[in-house]
């Protein structure tokens, strides 16, 4: 009886001897080929300037707009994601006339993260379509940008999306004349919710 006793104490101080093990940190959930994600943004559109033709840089004379996407994405690994966005975005002239335009682009993104947070920098490229009373213009578009993201489960992230819109339109004359060809730029400033599945 006395050894078992004299060993379970010594049992009892060995575990107590013995050094606690560091907390492991919570990490992001793994992402492979196949898995997607779909991201929902709202948010502001800032038009910046007007450049090319003789007149240089130019104001764009447009107000301060507002925008929406919808993006689906599917993971090509950890990092990369490959999809495709749809946008809409609208500001008004100084007489009131709305312009419209609607960017329908694919899009790359590549993901660095450090839990809870991720940092996506993207490139989205493709058609954009505006519109201005009876005038339609179809376009292309480039997007880079950069998103920042608090993860607040595995499903959900939500952040920060900046994106820089470049929108040349080209004209080859006759009419309108060749010299009459304009680079749009604007940004992008957008919340955004994101649900992986």
């Amino acid at each position: 009886m006395f050894l078992s006793v004299s060993l379970l104490w010594a049992q009892q101080n060995d575990e107590e001897d013995r050094p606690i093990p560091p907390a492991t940190p919570e990490a992001f959930p793994e992402y492979g080929l196949g898995d997607q994600m779909l991201a929902i943004n709202l948010g502001i559109m800032v038009p910046l300037f007007f450049s090319g033709g003789p007149d240089g840089i130019q104001n764009t004379n447009l107000s301060l707009g507002g925008l929406g996407s919808l993006e689906w994405a599917s993971y090509l690994n950890n990092n990369v994601a490959l999809g495709m966005e749809l946008g809409g975005a609208f500001a008004f002239t100084p007489n009131g006339r709305a312009l419209f335009m609607v960017p329908i682009t694919a899009k790359i993104s590549y993901f660095f993260r450090s839990y809870p947070f991720s940092f996506p920098v993207f490139l989205g490229a493709g058609l954009n379509i505006s519109r201005l009373e009876d005038q339609t213009k179809f376009d292309p578009i480039l997007k880079p940008g950069a998103s920042f993201y608090w993860t607040y489960n595995p499903e959900w992230s939500f952040g920060l999306n900046a994106a820089y819109w470049f929108v040349p339109q080209f004209y080859r004359g006759p009419e309108p004349p060749s010299g009459d060809t304009r680079y749009g730029n604007f940004l992008e400033l957008s919340l955004s919710a994101l649900y992986h599945f």
